[in-house]
């Protein structure tokens, strides 16, 4: 009889792996839901709940501290289309959204003002005149800030026409929609731009009184008109996020990564797989986790 005495605590040991087995197997992974980027609003919608983001690897050498991001919840784009975001055509809303507006040096632009409120931000596009800021504009003043985004002088329908003349008085230009937005009571500003962009909002960082920056693809200089971002001009303790694709295609990492490196702390430095330039990389296999990459920085800076 005492030979048997083994055999519960066999069966007990295997009732005990089963259940453990059991804990690992039914574990239930959560859903996620990200907002669509879509240029048309979309009826209906509700506010949409949005995963946190882990940073993506960074060299070694980077000394961009890593932090868990909150969760953050977005309103739908067609809130920033009041008072009737279903009534007009795409065509129709931006035209109603135009603004034009001067800058110090005497020349008019032309821009996009969406949103209100005493945060705003203020997105420069790049170089080529794209207007890939747009539809993250809509969604910024969906979230109950203003967003204004605008052209460089001398952005035809196909581009800048006349470049070596006109579209290198950049840093004006920016500096004409900054006091823009301030004139429509603005009180917080943030600066974003992607690559001539970005080197508007580095070099305007301290004398605009930005309350942040975002630098997306951008060079420390543009050797062709003798310009360059020096450290003075980022020698500030306001937030700074650099981003950049990993094998941009026009602007190379480590020219995006000199300018990075030379501002002053707080900073942090992202990048994404990929060979977009700036604002292209929204349309990647990425883009939705760069926009909300993005947005988490604005709202930080605009809930203080």
């Amino acid at each position: 009889m005492r030979k048997f005495l083994w055999i519960p605590s066999v069966i007990l040991a295997f009732l005990l792996l089963l259940n453990a087995c059991a804990t690992v197997f039914t574990a239930t992974p959560t859903a996620v839901v990200v907002p669509s980027f879509d240029s048309s609003p979309v009826p209906g919608a509700t506010s949409t709940p949005v995963p946190s983001l882990e940073p993506s690897s960074t060299p070694a050498t980077a000394p961009s501290a890593t932090r868990e991001a909150p969760r953050i919840t977005l309103t739908p784009v067609e809130s920033a289309f009041a008072p009737d975001p279903t009534a007009a055509p795409l065509d129709d809303i931006i035209r109603t959204h135009t603004v034009t507006f001067d800058t110090p040096d005497g020349a008019t632009l032309t821009g996009e003002l969406y949103g209100w409120g005493k945060t705003a931000v203020v997105f420069s596009v790049m170089g080529n005149c794209e207007p890939g800021w747009r539809e993250f504009a809509w969604l910024t003043a969906a979230q109950g800030l203003m967003a204004l985004t605008y052209q460089w002088r001398d952005c035809g329908p196909y581009g800048p026409t006349n470049e070596a003349e006109l579209i290198k008085n950049f840093v004006n230009d920016a500096r004409g929609a900054i006091d823009f937005v301030r004139a429509q009571g603005a009180e917080k500003i943030i600066l974003a731009g992607a690559s001539l962009g970005g080197v508007a909002s580095a070099k305007l960082a301290i004398e605009s009184q930005s309350s942040g920056i975002i630098v997306f693809a951008s060079p420390l200089q543009i050797p062709g008109w003798d310009f360059k971002v020096e450290a003075e001009d980022l020698n500030t303790d306001i937030p700074k996020l650099f981003l950049t694709a990993e094998e941009d295609y026009v602007v190379p990492l480590e020219d995006s990564r000199a300018l990075f490196d030379l501002a002053a702390e707080p900073k942090e430095w992202q990048t994404y797989p990929g060979n977009e330039h700036g604002t292209e990389l929204f349309g990647a296999e990425v883009g939705e986790e760069v926009q909300l990459r993005i947005m988490e920085f604005i709202l930080e800076i605009a809930s203080r």
